[in-house]
Formats: structure tokens, C-alpha cells, sequence
């Protein structure tokens, strides 16, 4: 039996030392499974790089001089990485033993795929998937496969997916087709942006369900299940960023066929976000937009540029994927069903155009 590649664990890392007190004790615990375990750290200030140097010296750190956000903290981890093969987890994950040789298996057994990514369970309640994998929907929303699903109800079989999601994944740097994350997005929906790239190149994305990692409660200051709240920055970056990864890899006649679709969907968002008091979050995203029209445009001419594959074999319809914090009243869950029949209906008509 051949040995198994070597793998980097990389910790991505802003001001998290609450959760590193956590999950660092339990990598380290399995630091026989890596070549090496690396902390890119986006320039924190409340103490987790004097943290993990006191207390796990045999951690290499790569200090940020800013926080660009975890894309670009990625980014530096796979150009400071040793090895092929980049197991990338944020600060409150922690993988269960065996995780990375399952996902690096998976990877040797299908030579088209770049990336191969565990099922990630709630680290309060490990009886429960967050999620294993994603596909994209039509509307520029990822869908999530067996979200808040009984662990015994979830298939145990690897599978291609079309996208990624980034608590927990990993990467061979040698497949990415130079492909890296978009630091453009800072937080939210980079994730989104890199498979969608990938699969528009032909690039295959796995899950891997055997290979497990525990989750915790996610981004300070940003994550719902954190906050018991959807703050108004969150929706600031959701929204700029789903704009953003519209315009750099739909297609123009992908855009055209589902304007109307598009159309309703920004009238739907607006209301929310007049309701809920984030006009200026929209406004501000908007603007954002607007200032990096020549960016963006470029971006775009070079994933179109490359791309290999139809937007017709990526896309998927189906209800739409919204967090339950957004509809709270009878009114709401109204509007969703309605929307979501229009959206379902569309999308049987749309398809075929693509």
C-alpha cells in the first residue's frame, strides 16, 4: 500500500481566540496526520498569535500586515504551504481523525477533481450535517446538500458537487489551473466564486461524507447562529457579493435568459431590506459595484476567457435557498412560497435556453 500524500493543515484566522482555545487542542491532538500546521492570521489584535505561540510552539504562523478577508488569508496559505495538498479550516473547526487521508483518497481517485471537502457536522450537536456540499442556484445562491439533516439519514457516498463551501476543504494546488479566491469579496460568497470558477474550467469538486469536521458558531460579529440575529454588515457583503459573482461568471446570454427571473429576485431583495432597515446596506453595495465597474469587468473578461464549460450544466433551480431569519411574519413565508413557485416555474422554462 502506497503511502499517503503529505497534507498542510491551514488554519484561517481572525481575532479567534475564543474558539482557538478550543479547536487547536484538538488538531494539535492530530498533528501526526499532517505534514505541518500552519495559522495565517489576518492581522488580529486580541491576542490569538502570542496564543498559539505560547502554547503550540510547533505551529508555524504566517502573520497578515491586514485583514483582507479569509479568501486572501487563504491565498497566502497556499503560497506558504510545503506540500500538494491544503487542508483549509476556519478557526472554529476542528476535523475528526482520519478526516484529511479520507478527503486526500478521494482526491487520488478522481483525477479531475481539485478539491474534496467533509461533511461538516454542528460541533453542539455532531448528530446533525450542517452541510456536505453545494450546488449553485440559478439566482446566484449555493445550495446546500442535507442542511440541519440527521447525520443516519445522509448517504455515506463520494460525489461530485458544484460547489464549495469554505469552513473546511481540501485543495490540490497542483489542479486549481491557477485559479485562486477573490480577496474582492472580503467575506461571504468567495467561496461560491472559487467553485463556480472551477467548475466553469472543468474542474471537479468532491465531497467526501466518510471525512468529518465539527463545526462551531462561526464569524464574530457576522454569524447568525453567534448573534441569534441577521446583522445589517452581513447583509451588505450577501448582497454586493452575490451581485459580484453574477456579473464575473454568468455568461452574457446566461444573464440575458434569466433577466426577468434576476429582476423579480433584486425587487424581492429591496423590500427586504426596506423592511428589515438596510436601504443604506443596498445603497452602499450598490456604490461599491458602481467604483469597481473596471475591475469587475476585467475579472470577468478573463473567467470568460477561460471557461470550459455551460453555465446550463452548473446552474440549478429549485426553491430558493433563504435563511429562515428572513421571513419572520405569515406575510413573508407568504411571499417566499409565492416566489418560490415563480422561481421553480422559470427555471423549467429557462433551462433549455441556456
Amino acid at each position: 500500500m502506497t503511502e499517503p500524500a503529505p497534507v498542510t493543515l491551514c488554519i484561517v484566522n481572525y481575532n479567534g481566540l475564543r474558539h482557538l482555545e478550543r479547536t487547536l487542542p484538538a488538531i494539535c491532538a492530530l498533528a501526526h496526520e499532517f505534514a505541518e500546521i500552519v495559522l495565517v492570521d489576518n492581522a488580529s489584535t486580541d491576542g490569538s498569535v502570542a496564543f498559539v505561540e505560547a502554547r503550540f510552539p510547533a505551529v508555524r504562523i504566517v502573520r497578515l500586515d491586514r485583514n483582507d478577508g479569509p479568501g486572501a488569508a487563504r491565498n497566502a496559505g497556499l503560497a506558504a504551504a510545503r506540500t500538494d495538498l491544503v487542508l483549509f479550516v476556519d478557526n472554529d473547526v476542528a476535523p475528526e481523525p482520519g478526516c484529511a487521508a479520507k478527503l486526500a483518497a478521494a482526491l487520488e481517485a478522481h483525477p479531475e477533481a481539485a478539491v474534496a471537502a467533509p461533511r461538516i457536522l454542528y460541533a453542539h450537536d455532531p448528530e446533525i450535517v450542517q452541510y456536505d456540499g453545494a450546488d449553485n442556484h440559478y439566482l446566484g445562491l449555493m445550495i446546500l446538500h442535507h442542511q440541519d439533516m440527521p447525520r443516519s439519514r445522509a448517504g455515506t457516498e463520494v460525489r461530485v458537487v458544484d460547489g464549495v463551501v469554505s469552513a473546511a476543504f481540501l485543495v490540490a494546488r497542483s489542479r486549481l489551473a491557477g485559479e485562486r479566491f477573490d480577496p474582492s469579496f472580503f467575506i461571504y460568497v468567495e467561496d461560491h466564486d472559487f467553485g463556480l470558477r472551477l467548475r466553469l474550467l472543468g474542474v471537479e469538486i468532491l465531497s467526501v461524507p466518510e471525512a468529518l469536521c465539527l463545526h462551531g458558531d462561526g464569524s464574530d460579529g457576522l454569524s447568525v447562529r453567534a448573534l441569534g440575529k441577521y446583522p445589517s454588515r452581513r447583509a451588505y457583503l450577501l448582497i454586493r457579493n452575490r451581485w459580484l459573482l453574477l456579473l464575473k461568471n454568468y455568461a452574457g446570454r446566461s444573464l440575458l435568459v434569466l433577466s426577468p427571473a434576476l429582476l423579480v429576485f433584486e425587487l424581492a431583495q429591496l423590500s427586504i431590506a426596506a423592511k428589515k432597515g438596510w436601504l443604506r446596506e443596498w445603497w452602499a453595495a450598490l456604490r461599491w459595484l458602481l467604483a469597481h465597474r473596471r475591475e469587475v469587468l476585467a475579472e470577468r473578461r478573463r473567467i470568460q476567457a477561460k471557461r470550459k464549460v455551460s453555465d446550463r450544466e452548473i446552474l440549478r433551480g429549485g426553491a430558493v435557498p433563504f435563511r429562515a431569519e428572513l421571513t419572520t411574519s405569515g406575510v413573508e413565508r407568504l411571499a417566499l412560497r409565492l416566489f418560490n413557485g415563480f422561481a421553480i416555474a422559470y427555471w423549467r422554462v429557462a433551462a433549455g435556453l441556456l
